[in-house]
């Protein structure tokens, strides 16, 4: 897999600037994506960079959503519940088309892989 594809497409779902202090998101899910993989299937092949990329997609907005449901209003005084639920659907459907796209390259028995990250 190209590592540096990987890291393209995961800035690009996450819509990050850059990739400091998210990197290990992308390592996470590129060992799962290499742990699924069939023996004979080729591992340059660009969709499980898609694959690679939406899995560390989702274990990110994951995090997001697990450090709290509570964002500032406009004047930043009060704050409001926020629904995180939609962005991890959404990036949970993008992981799941891509596995679809990818799956005559994968196993049908993978296990998941988790990232944890501190919550301050």
């Amino acid at each position: 897999m190209q590592y540096a594809k990987i890291v393209q497409l995961f800035m690009l779902f996450a819509n990050l600037p850059h990739i400091s202090g998210n990197a290990d998101y992308v390592d996470a899910a590129a060992a799962q994506v290499r742990a699924e993989l069939r023996p004979d299937a080729d591992p340059d092949d660009i969709r499980l960079c898609y694959y690679a990329a939406a899995v560390a997609n989702l274990q990110y907005r994951r995090s997001i959503a697990a450090q709290g449901a509570l964002s500032p209003t406009y004047a930043g005084t009060v704050t409001a519940r926020r629904d995180d639920t939609v962005p991890c659907s959404l990036a949970e459907r993008l992981a799941a088309a891509y596995r679809r796209a990818a799956s005559d390259l994968l196993s049908e028995n993978a296990a998941g892989c988790f990232v944890f990250r501190g919550i301050r």
